[in-house]
């Protein structure tokens, strides 16, 4: 027999064998759904979609900040075979519109923020609906009748790459690739579905908060929390819900964390719930952990991309990796260095990441990844940097994640983002926004280039010297909340003018 790899079909059971127990919570709106409700909600939405001619093959977008919804559509439209797009509320309407048409999406659900941009897309022949009336649909309709419809390897959503080397690009999904990505999961991060409750501060629109943890904790009978603010990060808010509603586990960003670890400590909390912090989307840094270490928290750090449904690797306290590592492959993930197509990388030596397993997108053997590291003596792996951002100045390739760390050991910088740019004489130079730290400020205006450099120069080979800085005060970030060097290049750009 095929194997059933439906979420419909998870919760459903769920819901028989823990009818009471809290299943999700929109912690902005302060709603609340047991796993029988979140099941029959499931349900009535499932029939309102296939009454409004939603069945298998369509392609539904959901815009907004982080909600229920996200997840309730997801589902819903799996017990018919249609298949969810994510979208970031945060990219402009002509780039959604493209997103949607690349996408193949006939139908957008939104939040009431995102309303004008969904009026544009149903301009391009796109039908909308936003959430409120999703929840009038559920109230309306009858529960479906039928099973939900088994899903193996058709497909299950597309979600679009953060677009930090240019255009979003789609990625496909299929049920069973999302399947492994959990299983994944939860043997790499050791947790039981029905005794989480996991946090959703990442967007919905990135695989570390549309699928990792949360659809397999919710889809099992576990607690599901999104904290979708509106505007700006809060971190106090996020703060708040940890403590609240007892958040165990929750994945973001470093810079997120940052935040979060910076409000901890300006204003308190507690953090006592949450013993999985998993980090990921960037380079976790010695400095971080260390911060997170001195509230209490005990980092898991997790490398992976979206055409691997976010598992790659995973550096867990226990395991005894050196700072910074990547760790090791999770359970189901093959991976090696690859100095050339024909070579693995030796010990110490950089090399790109290749990888396969059940959980990776299907077409070649192995996925090359654009990932460099480098493998130390005792088989712990190394990020290095994406390969298109490694800078080539004079023939020297200098990786911008080590500069980065260098300038944030400084205690005038809080935060830097190094990009490289064009140079008659060196072919490109080595540039850094910088955040100035607290002490920094009141020098920001003296800052220079030569002065960082002088202060790094037994950190820093002589190729890695920074030759030109803008002082801002914040990085500018991609749609999931990376650090953006695309917005770098244009921040420098316009320095220049």
């Amino acid at each position: 027999m095929i194997p059933d790899y439906s979420p419909a079909r998870a919760l459903l059971a769920a819901a028989r064998r823990h009818p009471e127990r809290l299943s999700l919570v929109d912690a902005v709106m302060g709603q609340e759904w047991s796993v029988r409700e979140a099941a029959d909600t499931v349900a009535r939405l499932a029939r309102a979609f296939a009454e409004a001619g939603i069945g298998e093959g369509t392609r539904i977008g959901v815009i907004g900040a982080n909600s229920p919804w996200h997840y309730i559509a997801f589902v819903a439209a799996s017990w018919l075979r249609a298949v969810t797009v994510p979208l970031s509320p945060r990219m402009p309407a002509s780039a959604l519109a493209s997103m949607c048409a690349q996408g193949g999406v006939s139908w957008v659900f939104h939040d009431e923020a995102s309303s004008l941009t969904a009026l544009a897309l149903a301009s391009a022949g796109v039908h909308r609906a936003s959430f409120r009336d999703l929840a009038a649909w559920v109230a309306r309709a009858a529960p479906m009748s039928t099973a939900p419809a088994r899903c193996g390897t058709e497909l299950a959503a597309i979600l679009f790459t953060s677009g930090s080397t240019g255009t979003p690009r789609p990625v496909e999904l299929t049920h069973e690739v999302m399947w492994w990505g959990s299983t994944n999961f939860r043997e790499g991060f050791d947790y039981a579905p029905t005794s989480s409750v996991v946090g959703v501060c990442a967007p919905a629109s990135h695989i570390g908060g549309f699928n990792g943890t949360s659809m397999d904790v919710w889809t099992h009978g576990g607690t599901l929390v999104t904290l979708g603010f509106p505007g700006s990060f809060d971190a106090r808010g996020v703060l708040d819900a940890i403590a609240r509603y007892g958040i165990t586990m929750m994945f973001a960003v470093p810079a997120i964390v940052r935040a979060l670890v910076e409000e901890y400590e300006a204003g308190g909390g507690d953090l006592s719930s949450w013993v999985r912090p998993l980090i990921g989307g960037d380079a976790m840094t010695a400095d971080l952990a260390e911060a997170m270490r001195r509230v209490g928290l005990s980092p898991i750090h997790v490398w992976g991309m979206t055409e691997t449904s976010g598992a790659g690797t995973v550096a867990t306290p226990q395991c005894g990796a050196p700072a910074g590592s990547l760790g090791v492959p999770f359970p189901y993930v093959d991976l090696v260095v690859m100095a050339s197509p024909e070579r693995e990388a030796s010990v110490g030596e950089m090399g790109e990441i290749w990888v396969r397993g059940p959980g990776v997108v299907s077409g070649e053997e192995w996925l090359r990844t654009g990932d460099l590291a480098t493998r130390d003596a005792n088989g712990w792996l190394h990020m290095v940097g994406r390969a298109h951002r490694m800078i080539n100045t004079a023939g020297e390739l200098v990786a911008p994640p080590s500069v980065e760390r260098a300038l944030r050991s400084l205690d005038t910088v809080s935060d830097a983002l190094v990009v490289g740019l064009p140079d008659e004489r060196w072919g490109q130079i080595v540039a850094a926004l910088i955040v100035p730290s607290p002490k920094g400020r009141a020098q920001a205006s003296s800052m220079s280039a030569d002065a960082l450099s002088e202060a790094l120069r037994e950190a820093l080979a002589p190729w890695e010297k920074v030759r030109r800085i803008v002082v801002v005060d914040k990085l500018p970030t991609t749609a999931t909340g990376k650090p953006d060097p695309l917005g770098a290049a244009e921040l420098f750009s316009a320095s220049e003018r």
